[in-house]
């Protein structure tokens, strides 16, 4: 009698065993599977900013494109003309000058306020 109790308690504990380990690799699978789905997003965010960028650096060298042809018809330009060019605020058109100025393709003319200026600078290969 003692035999086929222990033989059911037995029987009883492998069930549940099984049951917890069927139910352990099924929990196991689930979070591959989320850490997979949490790979995709992040390499979806990523390329959404590679392109978020990209895109604001075509425009901002199109804008620049725009200035460097206004100087080469009318040879200077000031902040509040690329302002009304490009349709930018007093700081965008600042830093576009900037920008310009420090990759040496245009020269300052003039030191602060309504004196400055901007030739293009024809001494250089940039």
């Amino acid at each position: 009698m003692d035999f086929i109790y222990l033989s059911i308690l037995l029987i009883v504990l492998l069930v549940l065993f099984l049951n917890y380990r069927k139910s352990a690799l099924k929990l196991k699978q689930e979070n591959i599977n989320l850490k997979k789905q949490i790979e995709t997003q992040k390499c979806n965010n990523f390329n959404s900013i590679i392109t978020e960028n990209t895109t604001k650096q075509k425009e901002i060298e199109s804008k620049k494109f725009k200035i460097l042809e206004f100087l080469t018809k009318y040879e200077t330009i000031t902040n509040d003309q690329v302002e009304n060019l490009l349709k930018v605020s007093n700081s965008t058109a600042y830093r576009l000058l900037e920008d310009l100025e420090r990759e040496g393709k245009i020269l300052q003319i003039g030191n602060t306020g309504r004196d400055v200026y901007y030739i293009l600078n024809r001494y250089t290969n940039k």
